[in-house]
């Protein structure tokens, strides 16, 4: 089962944005590849992509682990690209 998560950029680059989720991959051990238009992350039984349109980020979770609630990983993500 897929989720879609949406994040309105507000004030924030893309450039800065995607700098902030490699670093925070990398962190936690996920491998992350992507540019400012388009990326996939995944690692750590978590897999996704996402896509930067205007002023919004749309993040696409493909697979979790069935232990971990919706709320964390949504949670996490939020992390990931604030």
């Amino acid at each position: 089962m897929s989720k879609i998560i949406t994040i309105k950029l507000a004030d924030r680059s893309p450039e800065h944005l995607v700098g902030k989720a490699r670093n925070q991959a990398g962190q936690n051990g996920l491998n992350f590849t992507g540019d400012v238009n388009t990326g996939h992350f995944h690692g750590r039984g978590l897999e996704g992509r996402y896509h930067i349109h205007g002023d919004h980020l749309r993040i696409t979770i493909l697979r979790k682990p069935l232990i971990l609630p919706w709320s964390l990983v949504e949670t996490t993500i939020h992390q990931f690209f604030a």
